[in-house]
């Protein structure tokens, strides 16, 4: 089982992609997705979430960037 530290995500940002990272968009079928309602969408455009950590293909990466 994954272990992730969630105080590292962004409460405001689709956590899925925030445990799973990149990929679990290609695995899901999200009724959000291409919408602007996606709470993943500028998590996928940066690379980032929006406390400045970055999400790789398979989730939080787990160092700050900057």
């Amino acid at each position: 089982m994954k272990s992730v530290d969630t105080s590292k995500f962004s409460m405001d940002e689709c956590w899925g992609v925030q445990i799973n990272g990149l990929s679990h968009c290609k695995k899901i079928n999200c009724k959000w997705q291409g919408l602007t309602a996606c709470e993943g969408k500028n998590i996928i455009k940066s690379g980032l979430n929006s406390k400045g950590y970055r999400i790789g293909e398979f989730g939080l990466v787990e160092k700050l960037v900057g």
